[in-house]
């Protein structure tokens, strides 16, 4: 079944680089953009827009710009303590003009108010409100190596610290941080957010080094989601990315200076085989779901795909982070050029589902969601849907508005939630995507909302893990089992010797040597086929000499077997031949009481020694030898008392020849 997605798209006068929600939750985004210094012939602007109205968005306030000046870069909502709902301050990025700045001042962060109308809503689509919006200030905080009268440095990203989810507005204190762009030497700027930010308000600055810049950046507070009594400091960590380095610091809202806070660097992406540092993927965007855990963007060289990176940063005893879960994106991903993420709030047990957001080179935006949870971590990405063709031209901003759950619990009263995806483009357009969420669980009250039902996907994902691990120990089982077979440990169960090639055969493979049955263990009774004897050891001792068999039948007074012999000595030992052909278990001794019962058949079976043939004699040798029973040192002359099976007449041929 397809999700539920509501989509509006309005389009505007000029393409647009910048958007950002109001934290507030009220459905008013900013955009901006332009043609830049009058070059194009098209304005510059940042416009306020009603998205209240999941089927439809207006254009609610527009401040035109100064067409002498660069279009807007980049722009952030910045609401401050004590607006009204109606009230609304950004910080954006607008370059001074050409003149200006060939006069080294490019007054770069500029701070605007937009004030909305009460009734606003009320209006045609296609009216606007004019003369409601004030430029408040604007400040040039850089201090680049870029000499007088370089223009081509611009605030790249602005970004802020997150709003709190519990918070006393008049005490809450958020920093932001701004970054350069084209700059022959990079700098990140982090300030207290007021107002009209200006350079007495900067509470420290990163220097970057030659032609390095960051690509992006991000704040996640690390007061546990309260503010201090005092609402004086606030404690951040940092996170950004040149794009193979992930750098991470902490910063303090009651910092006030202009120099570096620490940072250090946490992953870098491995430089290829080959060396070359073009080769390598660089990271485009990142995102903190956590104080511990960073989500990147990376893209591989080349323009030749993109996937996602979730990265657990290192604890107090580990120097390096480690990459706890990657997604590739769609093979129509050339390249990923935003990123961001929706948190929908947890529940009393700390479970939380991120919605994940990505704009990429083929104007589509895939969706992902990420489950969490205290005791398991991290589950796998796991893929909502895709929406396609959104722009006509390439998207260059896309951002989620921020979700406030309910409070618990929850009662009749509390509506239906949803999210909101905006998303701006080179082609003018702006489109809103609107994403309704459900209570998980449905009964309780003091449930956590969802965009994607977490449980058939968790639990096949549980499956799948049983599954791998059962494999795995299965195929550890089996590997075991053949290389036992393959060193004679057990018997041919499996037939692994078979497996290998001839050469290494016969240099490391063993034969199974079948033991005495009051020396069977219960693995080998379940193992041995059956067609391999057990064989039929004389109970005294499990390798005894044949000398010493004669020597304790005639002294027992065995009675003879009626064999005819060549010698005056009575027979009373037979040897026959077992199944293996190594170690005792090629030789089954018997008395010639114990097969009487057999005797006539015997009579056409059994040899003496003088009958046998020269092969078979050495074959006999070299057999008895092997088995422990006999050596060449005790003579032939016990070999006479004892009858051998003429049984034993192939295979001890067999045997023979391939004796040295």
């Amino acid at each position: 079944m397809a999700p539920t997605i509501h989509s509006a798209k309005l389009t505007v006068s000029c393409p647009l680089f910048a958007a950002d929600f109001d934290p507030r939750d009220n459905g008013q985004l900013l955009v901006g953009g332009g043609g830049g210094e009058g070059r194009s012939g098209v304005g510059n602007k940042i416009s306020l827009i009603d998205t209240s109205n999941r089927d439809e968005i207006k254009e609610s306030l527009e401040l035109k710009l100064s067409r002498d000046e660069d279009s807007v870069t980049s722009l952030v909502a910045a609401p401050v303590g004590g607006e009204e709902a109606g009230s609304l301050v950004t910080l954006a990025g607008i370059n001074s003009s050409v003149e200006q700045q060939k006069k080294n001042n490019n007054q770069h962060l500029r701070a605007f108010r937009f004030e909305v109308s009460k009734g606003n809503k009320e209006r045609k689509s296609d009216e606007k409100v004019p003369g409601e919006a004030t430029a408040l200030s604007q400040a040039s905080l850089f201090r680049t190596k870029n000499g007088p009268g370089s223009s081509d440095t611009y605030q790249r990203v602005t970004r802020l610290s997150p709003w709190p989810k519990q918070q006393d507005s008049e005490k809450h204190t958020r920093i932001g941080a701004i970054t350069t762009g084209l700059a022959a030497s990079g700098e990140i700027v982090l300030f207290s957010v007021t107002e009209t930010p200006s350079d007495k308000d900067v509470i420290g600055r990163i220097q970057l080094g030659d032609n390095e810049e960051a690509e992006d950046l991000d704040f996640v507070s690390l007061e546990n989601g309260s503010e201090k009594s005092d609402g004086v400091d606030s404690r951040f960590l940092l996170a950004y990315t040149n794009g193979p380095d992930v750098m991470v610091g902490e910063v303090s809202s009651s910092t006030r200076s202009n120099t570096s806070p620490e940072v250090r660097s946490v992953y870098s992406i491995p430089l290829p085989s080959s060396g070359a540092r073009n080769a390598r993927p660089k990271f485009r965007a990142l995102r903190f779901l956590s104080p511990e855990t960073i989500l990147l963007l990376q893209n591989a060289p080349n323009r030749s795909g993109s996937e996602l990176v979730l990265l657990q940063l290192p604890s107090v005893n580990q120097n390096k982070a480690q990459i706890l879960r990657r997604r590739k994106l769609p093979r129509t991903f050339k390249i990923g050029l935003g990123l961001d993420i929706c948190q929908l709030g947890t529940n009393p047990q700390g479970q939380q589902q991120t919605v994940i957001a990505v704009s990429g080179s083929d104007n589509s935006i895939p969706l992902f969601t990420l489950e969490y949870g205290p005791k398991r971590g991290y589950s796998n990405f796991r893929s909502y849907t895709t929406i396609r063709d959104v722009h006509p031209f390439s998207m260059t901003k896309l951002t989620f508005s921020t979700f406030i759950a309910p409070s618990h619990p929850i009662t009749p009263e509390v509506g239906p939630q949803n999210i909101k995806l905006a998303s701006v483009s080179m082609g003018n357009t702006i489109v809103v995507h609107t994403f309704p969420l459900s209570p998980f669980p449905t009964s309780s009250r003091t449930p956590r909302y969802v965009l994607a039902v977490p449980g058939p996907a968790e639990v096949w994902e549980l499956v799948y893990s049983i599954a791998i691990l059962l494999v795995s120990i299965f195929v550890i089982c089996l590997s075991m089992l053949a290389f036992a077979e393959i060193r004679g440990g057990t018997p041919p169960f499996l037939g692994a010797t078979e497996w290998l090639p001839t050469a290494i055969r016969h240099t490391i493979a063993r034969e199974y040597v079948v033991p005495p049955r009051e020396k069977l263990t219960y693995f080998d009774t379940l193992l041995a086929p059956r067609d391999v004897p057990v064989a039929q050891a004389i109970p005294d001792e499990a390798i005894e000499s044949l000398r010493d068999i004669l020597d304790r039948v005639h002294r027992t007074g065995a009675a003879p077997a009626d064999l005819a012999t060549p010698e005056p000595q009575s027979v009373s030992v037979i040897l026959r031949c077992a199944d293996g052909n190594t170690a005792e278990q090629s030789v089954i001794i018997e008395t010639a009481q114990s097969s009487h019962h057999d005797e006539q058949s015997e009579e056409q079976k059994l040899q003496a020694w003088k009958d046998l043939s020269e092969p078979e004699q050495a074959t006999w040798k070299q057999r008895l030898e092997d088995a422990g029973r006999w050596t060449a040192a005790e003579g032939e002359s016990v070999l006479l008392g004892v009858l051998f099976s003429e049984a034993c007449g192939d295979l001890g041929r067999a045997v023979q020849e391939e004796l040295p």
